[in-house]
Formats: C-alpha cells, structure tokens, sequence
C-alpha cells in the first residue's frame, strides 16, 4: 500500500521552473535543508562542497570517486551515506560532495532514493510528487 504523496512545487533553477525539492540531510548530527534539482539522470545525489562546508561537515572524508558529468569529463566526488529527509520518511542514501559540480543547483540522484518512492512529474501543474512505496 502506497502512502500519501508529499507535492513540491516547481521553483526557478537557471532562470525556469524546475522540478526543485527540499530535503533535508543529517551532518555533523544537525539536520540541513538542501535545495535539490530532482534529476533521474544523476546516478548519485550530489551537493557543492561549499554546502557541506558551511556546516563545517568535512566531506573530503569520504570515499573519493571519480565521476563522469554531461560533458564527458571527469570530476572528483567524495561520497558519504548520510541520512536525509523527504517530507516525513528518514532514510539513508549515498550523497556525494564535490568542488567542480559544474551546475548551479544540487542534484537529486536515483541511488538510495528512486527505489523507495513512485516519483511523478506533472509539468502541466508544475509540481513533482513523492509516493512512499511499502
């Protein structure tokens, strides 16, 4: 049985309305609201460093990875399983932190995420929903 659907209104990214989520992640045993661009392209969930740094979280500590983006190229990741919030389900998820995301915005990625919801864009409303999946 499928719960209630938590709606998040579209908000601006790069000057138009985007799928933009608020979600918050546990750092340094303080829950942080970040802003995320919902992305079903990015395999990891991926934050600015400057994010991570301005909670004083040391996200360098994490396992470094190398990552490919859009344009083919590659930049270095460190990710952490951190637990994060959307609407009222807790759950752990695997979050990367880097210094060369080369986007404006946070990216909500598929891993730790996707599977425990049914995720519905609804551009004519401009809203996206987060459906808990039992």
């Amino acid at each position: 049985m499928a719960s209630t659907p938590v709606v998040f209104p579209y908000k601006f990214a790069g000057g138009r309305l985007s799928p933009i989520v608020s979600a918050g992640i546990r750092l340094n045993g303080q829950w942080q609201v970040a802003e995320l661009y919902v992305d079903s392209g990015a395999f990891y969930t991926l934050l600015h460093a400057t994010f991570a740094a301005s909670f004083g979280f040391d996200y360098k500590k994490g396992r470094r990875i190398l990552m490919q983006v859009g344009d083919g190229g590659m930049i270095p990741v460190y990710l952490h399983e951190l637990p994060m919030q959307l609407g009222v389900i807790k759950f752990q998820a695997p979050l990367g932190f880097s210094e060369r995301l080369g986007v404006g915005f946070n990216l909500l990625g598929r891993l730790g995420v996707f599977e425990r919801f049914r995720i519905c864009f609804h551009e004519k409303r401009k809203v996206v929903s987060f459906q808990r999946m039992r």
